[in-house]
């Protein structure tokens, strides 16, 4: 089977929206932010559903809301703590390509600067710096392709998705 749908996985901070949009564009796909959508089902900002709900119930909302998108076609940009369900993500590699945005810890740290309040699944407990060495090997396990962030614009990076999904018959 031929896969149409991308998903990007990765940090907060690393820029999926910002690239799935530009990527989406070029390739006539659709774009969905989860994050966006879970506000959209659910009314609650990501945080919101941490601070009134806890961690674990956004990591349900986030996984129930995932299978319900239509992956063909989509350019989709989950949040970062997806990783946390391998029945998931075995469903998402089988129905899409995984694309990987990896930078570098101090990149991440300085874009999040002042927006820690984003909804981190694991900063309760753990530091930034936790939860990204923790997440980075999952991300590297399930992503059928890994793109290296560090110092590229989003233009650039998005041209460089484009390029390695093409290579893989992810588009006509």
């Amino acid at each position: 089977m031929r896969k149409t749908g991308i998903v990007l996985i990765g940090m907060a901070g690393v820029g999926k929206s910002t690239i799935g949009t530009t990527l989406a564009q070029a390739l006539a796909f659709g774009f969905l932010d989860v994050d966006g959508y879970i506000f959209q089902k659910d009314g609650k900002r990501i945080q919101e559903i941490i601070d009134s709900e806890g961690e674990e119930a956004l990591l349900q909302i986030e996984k129930r809301r995932m299978y319900e998108i239509n992956l063909p076609g989509m350019v989709v940009a989950p949040g970062g703590s997806i990783i946390y369900h391998p029945d998931l993500m075995n469903y998402l590699k089988e129905n899409a390509v995984l694309i990987y945005l990896d930078d570098s810890f101090a990149s991440i740290e300085a874009k999040l600067v002042g927006g820690l309040d984003r909804g981190i699944v694991g900063l309760r407990y753990k530091t930034l710096r936790q939860v990204y060495e923790e997440r980075r090997h999952l991300y590297f396990k399930y992503a059928d392709i890994t793109i290296d962030c560090r110092g590229k614009e989003p233009d650039k990076i998005a041209a460089e998705i484009l390029e390695r999904f093409q290579q893989l018959g992810g588009v006509a």
